[in-house]
């Protein structure tokens, strides 16, 4: 076989429809997929029906329950209606988990194939550097950056941005140490194909899918991750509307008005199920290792 011949062994792309046979084959997976669309959908159109006022103290309609008129979620300890702040609650949340995981995959990625491409001592470095991240706490890095950086919303990024482009840099590294062996790579190397072609063109087409599942699921963890930060009160400051800060502003009332935590919290279940069940259908669809 001529080396032209092995550069084009690459792995063979998925058909176009695979993905929408797989979906009508999985009920559990279209439900969390279409939930997720409908929750994306509310979030980015929330501004269009939820009143401009919805942070404006309203102590006449303090802790109204559920079903009453005109505030079908009840209202909260200052008036306010629990509907309208969770879906505005709800942009946050997908804004901070699907921005993070673009920006933690970015650094992540690229870091993971220079390791796994060159070796040597940029691999000790990067890896190094991958096990010291991995060494701190969750929790403990969040109040770390926040305190140095500041409370906000900008800073929660940071924050899971720093906490989450390590698993994709480990990831990349060790799919790219397996796939720089490949026939095809080393025909590319022949007929001199230079580093960053073999890295883009031949290498990352290759290692895309875990990569993709990893993102899928850890848009769950991210959501998760800032609902806990503003439930410390080191996220999302008042009154902006946020899972987590709502929860922890209902607590004094856990028992006079259940339904100031009980709807943010399944709120937030809800989402991180929708989206764990979708990566894991990604996962048994795209990796042909768990084929059968």
């Amino acid at each position: 076989m001529s080396a032209g011949a092995l550069v084009l062994e690459r792995a063979v792309p998925a058909p176009r429809w695979r993905l929408v046979r797989a979906l009508g084959r999985d009920r559990w997976a279209a439900v969390a997929i279409l939930f997720l669309l409908v929750v994306g959908l509310v979030a980015l159109t929330a501004t269009l029906y939820v009143p401009a006022d919805v942070n404006a103290p309203d102590f006449a309609a303090r802790l109204v329950p559920p079903l009453s008129e005109g505030h079908p979620l009840g209202t909260d300890q200052l008036g306010r209606d629990v509907f309208h702040r969770l879906l505005l609650g709800a942009r946050i949340s997908l804004l901070v988990g699907f921005t993070t995981v673009i920006l933690a995959a970015l650094i992540g990625i690229p870091i993971g194939m220079l390791a796994g491409t060159f070796g040597g001592w940029l691999d000790v470095v990067l890896m190094r550097l991958v096990d010291v991240q991995l060494s701190f706490p969750f929790i403990l890095l969040a109040l770390t950056v926040n305190a140095i950086l500041g409370l906000g919303l900008r800073n929660i990024i940071i924050t899971l941005v720093i906490v989450g482009w390590v698993e994709y840099a480990r990831i990349a590294r060790g799919e790219t140490l397996v796939m720089r062996e490949r026939e095809f790579v080393e025909a590319a190397r022949l007929i001199g194909c230079s580093g960053p072609r073999i890295l883009l063109r031949h290498l990352f087409p290759n290692i895309v899918t875990p990569l993709l599942v990893v993102g899928t699921l850890q848009v769950a963890r991210f959501i998760i991750g800032e609902a806990t930060i503003s439930f410390l009160g080191f996220g999302v400051q008042p009154p902006t509307p946020a899972w987590g800060s709502m929860v922890s502003e209902g607590l004094d009332y856990i028992f006079s008005a259940w339904w100031l935590i009980t709807f943010p919290g399944l709120a937030l279940a809800l989402v991180a199920l929708a989206v764990n069940t979708t990566g894991d259908w990604l996962r048994d669809t795209l990796d042909p290792r768990l084929k059968r």
